[in-house]
């Protein structure tokens, strides 16, 4: 039997504490394939489902570690939880080029593949290498400001697979940006705030303003406003290759968000440089994977009743 993968990480959702039964489920599963099988499992992730360093499941060693401990070892994270579990992993094993798996616990779940209940017919044959890999493309955030000498510094530097948000806080008044691309001046921006997305990102945030839904293997990326006082001011779609910079001009109470997690408070002056990344996601998907299948189970999309019996 010839592995493809010989060492594996388990990772759930924060905090979670009924995960025990998943993470004995993904054990055994592997556990069936062969007893050499690596397996790790997430620090927070073993306190949470009351796993310790001793513990033997299914005669398998299970090793205790954290994520950077394991960044460079393993070659394939299961991830249990929804979308944003799945994220908040990715980013932090993308330099590592580890592959990634998702077990939906969430609600959408649209790179999460695998339900609960097909770990035990699913999981082993993506083990075995019968799986198809995707790369997705990620997003490369910066922020830059000017100090008390009007010297602009680079104060963050974050990925992000989803989305980058600049948006308006509680209280503060109607954001104003002006938004360049590849130097060049596009629009000033007057509302709620802008979403610019990933092709992943794009069944995220971006979908609730309106924003395309983009196939995760189009090399681009898309501008969304978030409440436009000019009604013209629509979505745009750009090749991912050319270097977005936002300028803030009212920017007194506005947030920037990555993948929904909150990276900073922004001044009048700030400039952000948002561009590809030379970092890319390996999902994991199974052979029968059909991106299309997945629009239509989330969204509820009505099925051809003429070829209802060919589709899924």
């Amino acid at each position: 039997m010839n592995l493809r993968y010989s060492s594996i990480g388990i990772f759930g959702k924060p905090g979670d504490k009924s995960l025990g039964m998943t993470i004995h489920n993904i054990i055994e599963t592997i556990s069936k394939i062969n007893n050499s099988i690596s397996i790790n499992l997430e620090s927070e992730t073993a306190k949470c489902s009351k796993i310790n360093s001793s513990s033997k499941i299914f005669g398998n060693q299970t090793f205790i570690k954290t994520i950077e401990e394991m960044k460079n070892s393993i070659e394939l994270a299961v991830v249990i939880g929804g979308d944003g579990t799945l994220l908040g992993i990715a980013r932090k094993l993308a330099s590592s080029g580890t592959h990634l798996i998702g077990i939906n616990q969430g609600r959408l779940g649209f790179t999460t593949d695998l339900d609960i209940k097909d770990i035990t017919n699913e999981l082993s044959p993506l083990i075995l290498g019968k799986g198809v890999i995707e790369k997705r493309d990620m997003l490369n955030v910066s922020v830059i400001r000017k100090n008390e000498k009007t010297i602009e510094k680079e104060i963050f530097n974050v990925p992000a697979l989803n989305d980058t948000v600049v948006n308006r806080g509680a209280i503060s008044s109607m954001v104003e940006l002006d938004v360049f691309v590849a130097n060049k001046y596009l629009q000033t921006i007057r509302g709620d705030g802008l979403i610019i997305s990933t092709p992943t990102g794009s069944t995220a945030y971006a979908l609730s303003a309106n924003g395309p839904i983009v196939h995760p293997t189009l090399p681009s990326l898309a501008l969304v406003p978030i409440a436009p006082q000019a009604l013209s001011s629509r979505p745009i779609m750009l090749p991912i290759d050319l270097e977005i910079q936002i300028f803030v001009k009212n920017g007194r109470g506005t947030n920037l968000h990555c993948d929904m997690q909150t990276v900073a408070e922004l001044n009048d002056e700030d400039i952000i440089k948002v561009k590809q990344s030379r970092l890319k996601v390996n999902l994991l998907h199974p052979n029968h994977y059909d991106y299309f299948s997945i629009l239509r189970k989330k969204l509820n999309w009505s099925a051809n009743p003429s070829r209802h019996k060919d589709s899924n």
